[in-house]
C-alpha cells in the first residue's frame, strides 16, 4: 500500500524543482541552526510544509483560470478543454485588489455598498467626507501647479479668476493656496 500512495502523490513540476530544492535547503539549514537537536522526522515535516505551500500557490493560480472550449460559436464548456483567462486584464484586477487592501476596511465597505446601489447611513457619509478632506488637504495640487499659480498671479498680474480658469481649479481654492504661500502681488 505505501508504494501505491507514493505513486499517486502529486510531484513538484519539473520547472519549479530547482526553486523548491533551494527553498528546502535554506529552510532546513535555518531550522538546523535554530535548534540544538533536530530529528529526521522534524526535517521531513519542514519539507512537507514547503511542498504543501507550493501546491497551495499552484491551486490559487489555477483558480484564476476557467476551462472553456473554443468552438464554432465562440468559447463554451465542452469535452475539449482549453485554459483561457476569465478577464482580459487580470494584472489590473490584482493591482486593484492590492490597492483595496491598503485602504481602511470601513472605507472599502462603504465603497462596496455604494457600488452595489445601496444607500449609506449618516455615519458612513460623515466618515467618507472626513477621509476625502484628509486626503485633499495634502494632495489637492502638486508643487508645479502651485508654482504656476504664483507665476500667473504675481509675475503676469492676472486676476485670480483667470488664474483659476488656466489652472483648472476653483477661484476660492486658488485664493486659499496663494494665501498659504503668503503671496503679495507686486
Amino acid at each position: 500500500h505505501p508504494l501505491y500512495f507514493f505513486s499517486i502523490r502529486p510531484k513538484v513540476l519539473p520547472d519549479d524543482r530547482d526553486d523548491i530544492e533551494m527553498e528546502l535547503l535554506l529552510k532546513l539549514k535555518t531550522e538546523a541552526d535554530r535548534h540544538t537537536e533536530v530529528t529526521l522526522g522534524f526535517l521531513y515535516g519542514c519539507a512537507r510544509n514547503i511542498v504543501r505551500t507550493y501546491w497551495r500557490k499552484k491551486y490559487r493560480e489555477r483558480r484564476r483560470f476557467c476551462r472553456l472550449y473554443e468552438g464554432d460559436k465562440g468559447e463554451m464548456i465542452a469535452d475539449k478543454w482549453k485554459f483561457v483567462t476569465p478577464a482580459p486584464d487580470i494584472e489590473g484586477r490584482l493591482d486593484a485588489i492590492a490597492t483595496l487592501n491598503t485602504l481602511p476596511g470601513r472605507m472599502v465597505k462603504a465603497g462596496v455598498t455604494r457600488a452595489e446601489g445601496g444607500k449609506l447611513n449618516n455615519a458612513d457619509k460623515l466618515y467618507l467626507c472626513r477621509q476625502r478632506h484628509r486626503q485633499s488637504k495634502y494632495n489637492w495640487s502638486d508643487a508645479e501647479k502651485i508654482e504656476r499659480m504664483r507665476q500667473l498671479y504675481v509675475d503676469e498680474g492676472l486676476p485670480c479668476a483667470e488664474v483659476a480658469k488656466i489652472v483648472g481649479k476653483g477661484r476660492s481654492a486658488v485664493q486659499r493656496q496663494l494665501n498659504k504661500l503668503g503671496v503679495i502681488r507686486r
